[in-house]
């Protein structure tokens, strides 16, 4: 398989572009949350461990959480040519260097690592107008001072559902970008000193961010 990396703060569409990729180019897309829920779903005993962990609201030890991709990989039908993209993990240097030996378990290795960047300002300005449906969970983006008790959800059309959830709220999102900063935006040179980094502009539209992330992988 061919491992492609995604890096980036919060709120910048690691997770929307690798939806876009998965669904348009039918490339397999691993994201933490989902290998947890997974691992979880299948009640093993280390689903149980995962379960209890989450649900006392603590973060799940690297350990048990590359248990769960190791699991998680180990259930795909993989071949040589097939595109893998993470999604949130590794976050810091110790879970990079644990990354690369599961990956020799599969005789595969990192090939690309897509750092999509953003300003901390213009994040915040992004998440401001970020609102979901509390009747659908759709995520909407809403001009800044339209009267949210009077908007209804695009796509289930109720009136007054919307609302910022916790941590779209500015000060945790400033919170979550200086943690991204301090933990995980050290791959940026760990991967650049190995020449597997390519950087892209997150703040632009979901389709620019997509094509030129295309164009990357077409070049490579």
């Amino acid at each position: 398989m061919k491992v492609i990396i995604f890096l980036g703060p919060p709120g910048v569409g690691k997770g929307t572009q690798c939806s876009l990729l998965s669904s348009r180019l039918g490339v397999k897309h691993i994201s933490t949350g989902a290998i947890i829920r997974q691992e979880i779903a299948s009640e093993s005993a280390l689903g149980l461990k995962v379960k209890g962990i989450v649900e006392s609201g603590h973060l799940i030890d690297d350990k048990s959480m590359f248990l769960c991709l190791e699991n998680a990989l180990s259930s795909m039908t993989l071949t040589q040519n097939d595109i893998v993209l993470m999604d949130g993990i590794p976050r810091n240097l110790s879970q990079a260097k644990e990354f690369d030996s599961l990956l020799s378990k599969f005789s595969s290795k990192v090939d690309l690592v897509l750092s999509l960047t953003a300003d901390l300002e213009k994040l915040v300005e992004r998440f401001e107008r970020r609102w979901t449906c509390s009747a659908c969970g759709k995520v909407d983006s809403i001009v800044t001072h339209t009267d949210i008790s009077k908007y209804s959800c695009v796509s289930c059309g109720k009136l007054g559902s919307m609302f910022r959830r916790k941590d779209d709220e500015p000060e945790t999102v400033r919170r979550r970008f200086t943690v991204y900063q301090q933990e995980t935006f050290p791959l940026v040179s760990y991967y650049a000193d190995r020449k597997l980094l390519s950087i892209v502009d997150g703040l632009k539209s979901p389709e620019i961010v997509y094509a030129e992330i295309v164009s990357i992988l077409m070049r490579k």
